[in-house]
């Protein structure tokens, strides 16, 4: 799986000039560094990701589909530990994942109890995004936080609101 960094910093601990020009660029970022150094580790260099984004005190690290499960890790040790290193939390999200999916893996362990589109009196939609309520201490952030996270990778408009219990 490729990293942003290449194998030969990674087990040196110092930046080739390819992967020191990326970093002055801002083709990676110091945090990108520091999570590629933790999965060479603890995955001998079979896990991979392929950017990261970091919003308030979420970072998401984006993936190939198929390679979610390997980078949470068994029990989400990996992410565990990504986390104790950084000090953020972490979210894992496949890369062009359908919107459904990046909302789920952004909002988890919280459960999605549906998503509608709401159509604004200027033309615009949203999709309103319902959080079952029994759930809504597992919210992993801010609501507001959440919602730029999901537009940032996915486009979309998005109303992040847990569900009431009177009908």
């Amino acid at each position: 799986m490729v990293l942003p960094v290449c194998d030969v910093c990674l087990k040196s601990g110092m930046l080739c000039q390819g992967c020191e020009n990326k970093l002055k660029k801002g083709e990676i970022t110091q945090l990108d560094l520091d999570i590629a150094k933790i999965l060479f580790r603890v995955g001998e260099g079979k896990i991979g990701f392929k950017k990261t984004i970091e919003i308030g005190d979420i970072v998401i690290i984006v993936t190939d589909k198929d390679q979610v499960g390997k980078l949470i890790g068994k029990s989400g040790k990996i992410v565990r530990e990504i986390s104790r290193t950084v000090g953020k939390k972490i979210r894992v999200v496949g890369e062009n994942s359908d919107f459904k999916e990046v909302a789920r893996d952004i909002l988890a362990p919280a459960r999605i109890s549906g998503i509608n589109i709401v159509y604004g009196t200027d033309g615009n939609e949203k999709y309103k995004i319902r959080i079952v309520r029994e759930d809504s201490r597992k919210i992993p952030g801010r609501l507001d936080v959440l919602n730029d996270v999901i537009k940032q990778l996915t486009d979309e408009e998005t109303v992040l609101v847990v569900d009431r219990d009177d009908f």
